[in-house]
């Protein structure tokens, strides 16, 4: 006797015999499908069926639960798990975990089960040392901190947390008079000493920035500000990018253009000589 399977899912190639119970509970526990058992009617997304649900007050059954509830909002309120990017309901965290992995894969860590709002963040948190070795180390000898990236130990300079007593005033001076002649990554015309700020220390506050107009309570936070890579050289962008296809963008820091290089699908221009100038640096600083 040949038996005729009247029920098979041609998106996931299962079959499921005569039985048409089974067939509906794949269609309710897969996660490949978005299905309204009271309608019997399958949705192209997670947020269709959940639009769907919202729109219609018939739909008082939950999709999960096999139950009929009294108010469908509350009850997933309850039970359930909304995802906090889409407002679309899951069955529990399991369910959300795999939503994210499916709808929200440009912006979701997985290990770390965390969202992010811009796919950008979501590059940054991947590069940095929850996610990647430590496997470069800082040439001074009274230091020996490891960082994840060249431009991680060029940011450890700059922030003046060096035991070198290396800042970003130096490596403004270093990198662009004495490591790069070629200007291929600075134009050293654009880089100024670092001007000193007289602030009151007995000024009732708030501080405000004479360059941007942002106010602090403290003096030694605006005095942070003020020594920060966008005020050092009067607002001007003394790094660049060499390549075309970011339109040779500009940088207030010679950390931000390294991580700019790193995470960017630039045209690595001068690929090998930008490693030999920042070695030059790290020499300099490694005998201070």
């Amino acid at each position: 006797m040949i038996t005729l399977c009247r029920y098979e899912c041609e998106a996931c190639h299962q079959h499921f015999g005569q039985d048409p119970s089974i067939y509906e509970r794949h269609l309710l526990e897969s996660g490949s499908h978005h299905y309204c058992k009271p309608c019997q009617r399958e949705f192209g997304s997670a947020k269709a069926l959940q639009a769907h649900l919202d729109q219609s007050q018939k739909h008082m059954c939950c999709r999960w639960c096999q139950s009929d509830v009294d108010n469908i909002r509350s009850h997933n309120q309850k039970y359930h798990t909304q995802c906090p990017r889409c407002k679309v309901w899951c069955a529990n965290m399991e369910g959300l975990k795999e939503h994210c992995l499916q709808t929200h894969s440009d912006v979701y860590c997985a290990p770390c089960q965390t969202l992010f709002t811009q796919t950008n963040n979501l590059i940054m948190h991947l590069r940095s040392s929850l996610h990647q070795p430590k496997t470069v180390r800082c040439p001074h000898a009274s230091c020996g901190k490891d960082f994840v990236s060249t431009s991680a130990l060029i940011g450890h300079f700059e922030a003046g947390t060096c035991p070198s007593g290396v800042e970003l005033e130096d490596v403004d001076e270093y990198f662009g008079h004495h490591c790069d002649p070629q200007q291929w990554f600075v134009r050293k015309e654009l880089i100024f000493p670092q001007r000193v700020w007289e602030i009151p220390s007995d000024h009732p506050g708030p501080f405000q920035c004479p360059l941007c107009k942002k106010q602090f309570d403290h003096p030694g936070q605006i005095e942070y500000h003020l020594k920060s890579p966008k005020h050092k050289n009067y607002g001007r962008k003394p790094y660049i990018c060499p390549s075309e296809r970011c339109a040779h963008a500009t940088f207030y820091s010679l950390s931000s253009l390294l991580l700019h290089r790193e995470t960017r699908t630039c045209e690595m221009g001068y690929r090998h000589e930008l490693p030999k100038l920042l070695q030059r640096l790290f020499n300099i600083v490694a005998q201070l």
